[in-house]
């Protein structure tokens, strides 16, 4: 048994959660700056209402390439239990 394997994994483990709180932290504070930005344009009256805006049909609404979706675990292997 290799104890510096061990230590290694965990220091990566800590790290991906480290960064994945991080990111959140970042999305959290963007999504309060569009709400407060919407919010301002909202009082102050600006913007373009439901009847003024152009019809968008739903094809124009979805991404135009999906990006390929990843398996959230590995489907076998040791981790696929």
């Amino acid at each position: 048994m290799h104890l510096s394997d061990d230590y290694w994994v965990f220091e990566l483990h800590r790290s991906g959660e480290r960064r994945l709180r991080h990111e959140l932290e970042r999305r959290r504070q963007a999504d309060e700056r569009i709400a407060e930005a919407a919010a301002e344009a909202a009082e102050a009256g600006e913007g373009a209402t439901d009847g003024a805006r152009t019809r968008r049909g739903i094809r124009q609404l979805l991404p135009r390439r999906l990006r390929p979706l990843s398996p959230s675990r590995p489907a076998i292997g040791p981790g696929a239990a």
